[in-house]
């Protein structure tokens, strides 16, 4: 007779021997005598990732802003190279259209060489604005009846409606040594050797005759402005390398002296446009340097051409 072996331990009430007691999420026991130290977690099927996987997520999240800043940076840089281009391009039309319009306004000699140049910030606001802030104007030679000279001018607020007139305006010429000799009948009344510069002063030498003898004179002459007028009054003088007084002068030479000692002058605003003053007239730099300035000068092309006039 067999014998039954002994039935093992029954499945709680109304549960199938075939499923766990586990539900999900339960801890499973590694086996009977592990501790609740040594349980692991049980993940279900389909269930979703854990936080370390969502990290990824998170950091491209955060990198969003930082692409947008880096992209908006981009376009504003360029925006403002097109803006300078864009500027840099007006502003060489301005100047060539300044340069053009002053050649046939002004008595600028044909193949000299015009400089211009627009100061200020924005060429582009400046236009928009109506009014040019700083006007720079140079030339190599312009003309004025028998001398010419280099030119250097500065205008500032300058309308772009030649209508209305600018703020102001400053021109310096530069007659060099040799230009004055072109002055020779308007520094003295007697025929003169040489002109030349001498520290301040315009030198001119020649020899005057009495009774057959030639007396070699000197005059120091100091340049000035008058009435638009460039004048020239004698300032020192030497007879034979020895300096003298207008008196002692008058002795030596007698009649021939008051040709000598004369103030003369050359009239410069004739050639000039008439909103233009003569203020000074100096040597510097080896040079005889005249100085003209207009307030609320109107710089169309018309008015430039109506030049002024020197007493009768």
């Amino acid at each position: 007779m067999s014998s039954t072996p002994p039935a093992g331990p029954s499945a709680p009430d109304g549960a199938d021997s075939g499923d766990t007691p586990y539900g999900a999420g339960d801890t499973v026991p590694l086996n009977d005598t592990q501790s609740m130290r040594d349980t692991v977690p049980f993940q279900p099927i389909g269930s979703t990732a854990s936080p370390q996987d969502a990290a990824p997520a998170s950091t491209a999240t955060r990198r969003r802003p930082l692409v947008a800043v880096l992209v908006a940076g981009i376009v504003l840089l360029l925006i403002a190279v097109l803006l300078v281009i864009a500027d840099n391009a007006v502003r060489t039309v301005v100047r060539d259209a300044i340069a053009s319009e002053l050649g046939t306004a002004l008595p600028i000699e044909r193949g000299s060489d015009v400089a211009v140049e627009v100061g200020g910030f924005s060429m582009l606001a400046q236009l928009a604005a109506g009014r040019l802030e700083r006007v720079e104007v140079s030339a190599d030679a312009v003309d004025f009846g028998q001398i010419s000279g280099a030119a250097e001018a500065v205008a500032t607020g300058v309308p772009l409606d030649r209508s209305q007139p600018a703020d102001s305006v400053k021109i310096d010429l530069y007659i060099t040594e040799d230009e004055l000799a072109n002055l020779a009948d308007n520094l003295s009344g007697i025929p003169l050797d040489t002109i030349s510069i001498d520290g301040d002063e315009i030198l001119v030498e020649t020899d005057v005759r009495v009774f057959g003898i030639p007396i070699p004179i000197s005059i120091g002459i100091a340049p000035g402005a008058a009435d638009g007028q460039l004048t020239f009054e004698p300032n020192s003088l030497s007879v034979s390398q020895a300096t003298v007084t207008a008196e002692q002068l008058r002795r030596v030479l007698g009649p021939v002296a008051v040709e000598v000692l004369q103030t003369r002058s050359f009239c410069i605003a004739e050639f000039l446009p008439e909103a233009f003053i003569l203020e000074s007239a100096a040597i510097r730099r080896n040079e005889l340097v005249v100085q003209l300035a207009a307030d609320s000068a109107i710089l169309s092309e018309e008015a430039l051409q109506e030049v002024g006039a020197c007493p009768a």
